[in-house]
């Protein structure tokens, strides 16, 4: 990964109503701690690679770095997924969005 940007799924989208973050368990994105994480300039919804415009969230990455920036895509993009998974369970029991 070394200089190369990736993008993993956070899931965070505004989907159902634009420019209201929601988590996929349906909890509201909280603007004061984390929307600081947003790449500048985003979220712009673009509507460059889909007149639907940009509704899910990636996290950058470049390497070990960047860890914390965000940017909305196109959801039908091909990207892996960061999963959330409680602590002390097993493999089986991660929640993925």
């Amino acid at each position: 990964m070394d200089g190369i940007w990736e993008s993993f799924w956070i899931g965070l989208t505004d989907s159902e109503v634009e420019g209201n973050w929601t988590w996929v368990d349906g909890s509201p994105l909280n603007s004061r701690s984390d929307g600081c994480f947003w790449l500048e300039g985003q979220p712009d919804n673009s509507k460059a690679r889909s007149a639907s415009g940009e509704d899910c969230v990636t996290i950058l990455t470049r390497g070990a770095e960047d860890l914390n920036i965000w940017n909305d895509d196109v959801c039908i993009l091909a990207y892996k997924s960061i999963c959330e998974k409680p602590a002390g369970t097993g493999p089986s029991s991660s929640v993925c969005g």
